[in-house]
């Protein structure tokens, strides 16, 4: 059995003992799963991807990718691409210790909307940020933020902000923060230069979505098959409709090239090899999958996919959520087109032809 089977064994199991309509719908009404959480810190899976020597468990990218899907498979309501994949990445690219507990992560784009000066040799904060996930449970927030020129990355406690509560379609937290000309040290406030710019936040940002919907993805197609087994019409189950096949087929179609297409991107951004056009395909081709993925589960399952005590629904607001968080297809879309525009065509023939990463 490789490590990656043992890993995906070992995280299954403990995302399995909660994915129970009870412990989802308590989420959804909270924001989050403490309870998994804990369990998740007490296995260090909470920090795989961020070195050993910064407070983090070590690993690759696409370890933590690999954790990230299965948590999209489950349905986890835990900020485990905002700790580790995104700001354990900020932090540890700037030399900074990761905070304990779990992590919030926000990206700033303009000046108008926050403000960072120095003020009698401290750094003073000013503004909002929205949405920042799960920034109401979370221990501190860390800020990629572009100020003039330059971008800046901000760790600021939990104690220097107000947060203002909201959520995702699927219930997450997906929070307002509000800081009112707040004092921050030294090291909290950091010029990022070339090492975390918004742009590779985006990019992180739409890589973490794109796997999580690849897990969900995975997991409708799973519900779907087994309900189309057991439900009978005309004297036999449905699976034995021609009809009923196609569309399976279809699905499994869109499921297996969203996971296909997102592991290669976490592999690309691994490598630093070309990752803005993996990641731009990943996120573009997860939104498409989830379009047509959930609109068949949903078909082929009738009336009782929409019921509360079914599980199907937490998989497809999740898909219908994360589609448009950090960037829908659009936005990627248009991203990718002016990436081949500036490449040019000889170019973009090579980098497409040896953009193809192993995963494994």
């Amino acid at each position: 059995m490789s490590d990656s089977t043992l890993l995906q064994d070992a995280v299954s199991r403990v995302f399995l003992d909660f994915y129970r309509n009870d412990r989802l719908n308590k989420a959804r009404q909270e924001g989050w799963c403490t309870e998994l959480w804990k369990a998740l810190e007490q296995t260090g899976m909470t920090l795989v991807s961020v070195p050993e020597s910064l407070g983090g468990s070590g690993g690759s990218v696409v370890e933590a990718a690999e954790i990230l899907r299965l948590s999209g498979k489950y349905c986890a309501a835990v900020p485990l691409a905002e700790t580790a994949l995104l700001a354990g990445w900020a932090l540890a690219a700037q030399g900074i210790a990761l905070p304990q507990g779990p992590l919030a992560f926000g990206i700033v784009q303009g000046r108008d909307q926050l403000r960072v000066d120095r003020n009698d040799g401290a750094w003073e904060i000013s503004g909002y940020v929205d949405p920042v996930p799960y920034a109401r449970h979370a221990s501190a927030v860390v800020l990629v933020a572009r100020i003039g020129a330059g971008s800046k990355v901000i760790c600021a406690p939990a104690s220097t902000y107000r947060v203002h509560p909201h959520a995702n379609l699927a219930g997450e937290a997906r929070d307002r923060i509000v800081f009112d000309e707040d004092a921050l040290d030294d090291w909290r406030v950091s010029d990022a230069e070339s090492s975390v710019t918004v742009e590779q936040a985006l990019q992180r940002g739409a890589l973490a979505r794109a796997v999580q919907m690849s897990g969900a993805l995975e997991r409708i197609l799973e519900m779907t098959t087994e309900y189309a087994r057991h439900r009978a019409q005309f004297g036999r189950p449905i699976i034995k409709f021609q009809a009923v096949q196609q569309e399976l087929a279809r699905l499994a179609g869109e499921a297996a090239i969203a996971k296909a297409s997102a592991m290669a991107a976490a592999a690309s951004v691994q490598a630093n090899d070309r990752a803005e056009m993996a990641v731009a395909f990943a996120k573009i081709r997860a939104g498409e999958a989830a379009q047509a993925g959930a609109s068949i589960a949903h078909q082929l399952h009738g009336a009782i996919g929409v019921t509360d005590e079914y599980l199907l629904h937490h998989s497809t607001l999740r898909l219908w959520a994360w589609r448009s968080e950090y960037g829908s297809e659009a936005v990627w879309a248009d991203k990718l087109g002016r990436h081949a525009l500036d490449r040019g065509s000889a170019k973009l023939w090579a980098e497409i032809t040896g953009s193809v990463r192993d995963p494994r």
